[in-house]
């Protein structure tokens, strides 16, 4: 491996080999650690993962879009996911109807949930920003992931079916 690394710097530059060395662990560690635990053959959950964390970043972004620091998190947070989101789909190929998606209104129904709780313990005096502030995001991401599940359950079912 660390000949490959050396053959590629010599005809690429190291940015560019680090950058695809960098991209490729993102999208592949992910998929080889939840293969190995759940003796499955890999499906499209790190492409939904990174979607639903671009959508996060979106919706932190379009919430805090008063607050600039948070409009710039925001946005970073979705241009970085959504390029790593488009890359592992690309990856995985095409989406089968195989894909989980019976909970997809869980995960939509989770995000307000969690605001809500939020709202909640800050009325009642709480004074954890920190956390509060995670879970919010939290619950954007978890509504993107619901938001991201429901389409594709729509898509699976109005695409027919293909039989050879």
């Amino acid at each position: 491996m660390v000949q490959l690394v050396r053959d590629q710097c010599s005809d690429e530059p190291p940015w560019r080999v680090c950058g695809r060395a960098a991209l490729d662990l993102a999208i592949t560690i992910p998929t080889q650690h939840m293969e190995a635990h759940m003796s499955r053959n890999p499906d499209h959950l790190v492409p939904l993962v990174y979607t639903a964390v671009a959508g996060g970043g979106v919706l932190l972004a379009v919430v805090g879009g008063s607050n600039t620091s948070m409009l710039i998190v925001g946005l970073c947070i979705a241009v970085a996911a959504g390029a790593m989101a488009a890359v592992a789909w690309r990856r995985s190929g095409p989406v089968r109807a195989s894909v989980a998606t019976e909970g997809w209104w869980k995960f939509l129904l989770a995000g307000p949930c969690i605001i809500i709780s939020v709202i909640v313990a800050a009325e009642q005096g709480v004074e954890a920003w920190t956390v509060g502030l995670a879970c919010v995001f939290s619950a954007f991401v978890l509504t993107g992931a619901g938001l991201v599940l429901g389409l594709t359950r729509l898509v699976n079912r109005r695409t027919p079916s293909v039989n050879a």
